[in-house]
């Protein structure tokens, strides 16, 4: 009887430490997802920064038109006020004229608020990679850059708990110094290739997190697009057609990955016939045409 007592009561002790491992295991398992996911989070806001960067060095804009104000001219605006007091005191009368004065006297006190409004007009004009005769913003780019290095420090630590090293993390914080020395400088050519680089480190921290496979193929096509688009300026239109290379390699993962629901599967065959379409924009060695091009591309990768 003492016996039974005894194995029983080993039994209740290794039950209570099985499901204490059980239990202890699933928490750490949530909390390293935890972990990943703000990762995740935080590498995406960063991304997406860069991608604006990117776009701005060339003022690539997702949309195709912009709404402009103008000034109507003081000989417009006389000749229609001109025209509306004569046809309505032509038929007013005595009765009529009252009325002017009155609707006059009421007018005065609402008509320069609406002044302004009245003499402006609004209209759309065409925004794309042949009509763009902007230059570059680098009072925002600047501002930009600086407001990443507020979330340099959080985003060290995120990364650090989930065993990025510290020599891959002091490489991203280095080059982001170095993208600013030539964004100050505001040296485009340089500012892009820094850029390029910068995403590369980001792209060498993204592989070593868990999780997000699509979203770190994804990565990886668009850092070797940006090392192509970063050269346009240069004209070295051998390593151009190279990175694009490189690019569709990357992207071919995405044609076989099983894990892809049926509306991201038609995203990315049409993503795929636009990688090929770069491609053959490389061949022609044409910037304009690369751009275009490379606008719609983006698109698409951004939408996966």
């Amino acid at each position: 009887m003492k016996n039974l007592k005894r194995i029983a009561y080993i039994i209740l002790i290794l039950i209570v430490l099985i499901l204490g491992f059980v239990i202890y295991s699933n928490a750490s398992k949530d909390d390293g997802n935890n972990q990943n996911q703000k990762a995740f989070s935080e590498i995406k806001y960063i991304e997406s920064k860069l991608v604006e960067l990117f776009n701005e060095m060339n003022k690539i804009e997702s949309r195709n038109y912009n709404i402009s104000i103008g000034e109507i001219s003081k000989e417009t605006t006389q000749s229609s006020s001109g025209e509306s007091s004569s046809s309505s005191g032509s038929g007013g009368g005595k009765g009529g004229t009252s009325s002017g004065e009155g609707s006059s006297n009421s007018g005065d006190s609402g008509s320069s608020s609406n002044s302004e409004q009245d003499n402006k007009k609004f209209e759309l004009e065409i925004s794309g990679v042949l009509t763009n005769k902007e230059d570059i913003n680098w009072d925002y780019i600047k501002g930009e850059i600086e407001n990443l290095y507020s979330s340099v420090s959080t985003i060290t630590l995120d990364l650090l708990q989930i065993n990025i090293t510290q020599e891959e993390i002091l490489a991203f914080n280095s080059q982001l110094d170095n993208l600013a020395i030539a964004i100050k400088d505001e040296n485009k050519e340089n500012t892009l290739s820094q850029m390029s680089t910068l995403y590369d480190t980001l792209t060498t921290i993204t592989q070593k997190i868990q999780g997000e496979e699509t979203y770190k193929i994804l990565v990886e096509v668009k850092q070797n697009i940006f090392k192509a688009y970063s050269k346009l300026d240069t004209g070295n239109w051998d390593e151009i057609a190279n990175d694009t290379k490189n690019a569709i390699n990357s992207y071919s993962k995405l044609l076989t990955d099983t894990n892809i629901n049926a509306q991201n599967q038609y995203i990315i065959n049409k993503g795929y016939v636009l990688i090929n379409e770069l491609q053959n924009a490389v061949n022609l060695q044409d910037v304009s045409v690369f751009l275009i091009k490379y606008k719609y591309l983006l698109e698409e990768l951004n939408s996966l």
